[in-house]
């Protein structure tokens, strides 16, 4: 194994993780820059691209086959997708995770902290992209190839759209997406009152980021209880 397929299969393990020392890293050495007269807008856009990533997401997680599309630390591939958004571009996920982090870098509003950040994650996916197709091929072989060769990797390509060949699993959704979802909403509202704490010297909406964290939490909750019960009814089935 060279050693592009070994830096891959190493950073496929933490893939959940490594965003974090990066958020660290851009709020310890980038500051958030305010545009008085276009926060607000700012925001919103950043917020749409934030929510697309999570929709990208969902699609992707939603509408696969089984065994796949995990958060393993392990590579793993059941089955192979290949239709619905699998049809449009190989790797959703991970577009997914690009809208996401450059829609709260934006909010930031650091030029240079968005560069950064997205420049190390795409050269991170690069990685485990290498990784992952080299694993996929040994599995599948000549039917990944044909797949590879008519699907871009990261850049969608809607004419080659096929519909999903699996209903849409909203459980599977639930159980897999909820720490995502939260993680992210998370992160956007900490860096937009870390934001405003710069730019005032203060918090000046408390009641707001109080209202929006305290849903955040009921709703984590909620959810997390939610997939106990579950857990707990398919464990008496069984």
């Amino acid at each position: 194994m060279n050693w592009k397929l070994r830096t891959g299969k190493f950073l496929f393990k933490y893939r959940s993780f490594t965003p974090v020392p990066l958020i660290i890293f851009i709020v310890l050495f980038f500051r958030p820059m305010t545009h008085p007269k276009y926060d607000l807008q700012i925001i919103l856009v950043g917020f749409f691209l934030m929510v697309l990533g999570e929709v990208i997401r969902v699609f992707s997680v939603g509408f696969s086959f089984p065994g796949t599309s995990g958060r393993e630390n392990f590579l793993r591939a059941e089955n192979l997708n290949i239709s619905g958004i699998y049809s449009i571009v190989r790797n959703p996920l991970y577009v997914g995770n690009i809208f996401i982090y450059t829609g709260i870098l934006i909010t930031y509003s650091n030029i240079y902290a968005l560069l950064v950040f997205d420049l190390i994650l795409i050269l991170q996916y690069y990685f485990i992209i290498k990784s992952e197709e080299n694993f996929l091929f040994d599995t599948y072989g000549s039917e990944y190839i044909k797949y590879k060769d008519s699907v871009n990797s990261i850049i969608p390509n809607f004419r080659n759209y096929c519909k999903p060949e699996n209903p849409f699993d909203k459980v599977k959704v639930i159980l897999k997406e909820n720490d995502s979802v939260f993680n992210s909403f998370v992160i956007f509202g900490t860096l937009l009152l870390y934001k405003e704490y710069i730019a005032a010297g203060n918090i000046v909406n408390k009641k707001l980021y109080f209202i929006y964290f305290g849903i955040l939490i009921i709703l984590y909750i909620f959810i997390k209880l939610l997939k106990k019960h579950y857990f707990r009814n398919q464990t008496r089935i069984e």
